[in-house]
């Protein structure tokens, strides 16, 4: 019944109407500079009017095809993902439009082909660079902060989740239903953008009436779990495990999708393996000069099914190291260069290996030692769920939460795979690439 209640549009909201705005005139002429700008670097003959025509129908297409599909809404899906699924599919689209319009009305006139394929392939990723600019500066100029009126306590947020909220601009109120006061006079004076249902106890029959009337007056209503999917992108667990829906949403990859995972893997593994080659040598000097002993580090994993199997990484502690399943900060178990491989994932490369056994994906949930799995089936509810698709050398838990030493890490640690696995596309696959890329590169590895 209260679910009912909850409106099944874009619930996203931009803070400022000047970001869609941007956003628009960006589509509209960035492609036209990027041609220009081609053309005075490398082109050889003069600008013709067959440039100026690629220009002007390539800005009007653009916009208007991603103007359909609501990009320039102020409820809008922000999450990069969908952001790069539109913006290449919607690019791709208005590139096949004017190849259509080129040969049948403009046959006559002459293209540089290598300025008009570099302008092809560079334009989407410039119109996403300067778009995830927009986004991130525009929160210094925002002036209203997105409202969110908080009915309940039931689930309280952390403090990477507060700072993920306040991030994107949302600012939390709470209300609390033990309080004697009208909650609907309340909420309606506050005129939240949300109301997020976050109650302790099922609801009864006057709070869904007071609730159906804030619907009825506007007031968005939103539960739980699809406030942490849209605006955390992690699917949140519940405490007590009742939820048995979790045994339906999530599913593993379907063929299409597995054959694509795997493309990305054998990519994966001939790209970072030859370029990487190099780095495999010197690591392999520099753990047997600073710890003596085995160069891979082998340990029995969980993958697909909950079936176990070896999974190969470059050793990072001393051998023989007291037990402990999990690593603190300055752990006195590393050796210097293990630091430097946890920081840069160096030590990760060999299992490349497993990816290439079908052991492993590149992306996925993270692998995990079976004694440890073991206590998290008993602990945390669907743990078992993530072993529905193979694990991954990098994942999304992994660039979104920082390193887990305890049960509430690896509860959530679960609620990122789960979202990954329900909403996994190739656009997610690809964003939690350059994630991981970032992660690397600013040497916040664990």
């Amino acid at each position: 019944m209260l679910s009912s209640l909850v409106r099944k549009s874009s619930i996203k909201r931009y803070q400022d109407r000047r970001v869609p705005f941007s956003y628009a005139f960006v589509d509209i002429f960035l492609p036209g500079v990027l041609l220009s700008l081609l053309h005075i670097a490398f082109g050889t003959g003069v600008w013709g009017s067959e440039y100026q025509w690629m220009t002007v129908l390539s800005g009007i297409f653009f916009a208007t095809c991603i103007g359909i599909q609501g990009g320039y809404s102020r409820y809008n899906e922000r999450a990069f993902a969908k952001k790069l699924e539109v913006t290449f599919k919607t690019w791709f689209l208005n590139v096949f439009f004017l190849l259509v319009l080129l040969f049948f009305y403009l046959s006559s006139l002459k293209f540089d082909r290598w300025i008009v394929s570099a302008w092809v392939v560079i334009t989407p990723f410039a119109v996403m660079f300067t778009k995830v600019m927009i986004q991130r500066y525009s929160r210094g100029f925002a002036q209203a902060k997105i409202q969110v009126a908080v009915l309940g306590r039931h689930y309280e947020f952390n403090e990477l989740e507060y700072a993920m909220l306040e991030f994107q601009g949302i600012e939390l109120t709470y209300f609390s239903l033990s309080d004697s006061v009208d909650i609907e006079e309340n909420i309606l004076k506050m005129a939240p953008d949300y109301l997020l249902l976050n109650l302790e106890a099922p609801a009864t029959s006057q709070l869904i009436k007071e609730l159906t009337h804030l619907d009825l007056k506007g007031i968005r209503l939103i539960v739980l779990h699809r406030f942490m999917e849209a605006f955390l992108r992690k699917c949140y667990i519940p405490y007590d495990g009742e939820d048995l829906s979790y045994l339906e949403k999530i599913r593993s990859y379907s063929l299409k999708n597995y054959l694509l995972k795997r493309a990305i893997d054998w990519a994966a593994v001939i790209g970072i393996g030859l370029i990487c080659s190099p780095l495999i040598l010197y690591a392999v000097v520099k753990v047997r000069w600073q710890s003596p002993g085995s160069v891979l580090f082998r340990q029995c994993r969980v993958g697909l099914g909950g079936q176990n199997f070896v999974a190969l990484k470059f050793r990072s502690m001393h051998e023989n190291a007291h037990f402990n399943p999990y690593t603190q900060k300055e752990d006195p178990r590393i050796f210097p260069f293990g630091n430097v491989m946890r920081k840069f994932r160096i030590d990760e490369i060999p299992q490349l290996w497993n990816v290439a056994r079908g052991e492993m994906h590149l992306v996925g949930p993270r692998t995990e030692w079976d004694i440890l799995v073991e206590n998290y089936e008993k602990e945390i509810p669907y743990y078992h769920e993530r072993h529905l698709v193979r694990p991954g050398i990098s994942g999304w838990a992994q660039v979104c939460y920082p390193y887990g030493a305890n049960l509430e890490d690896a509860r959530q640690k679960l609620m990122y795979d789960l979202y990954y696995i329900k909403h996994w596309s190739v656009w997610l696959e690809l964003e939690t690439i350059l994630r991981t890329v970032v992660v690397v590169l600013g040497r916040q590895g664990h």
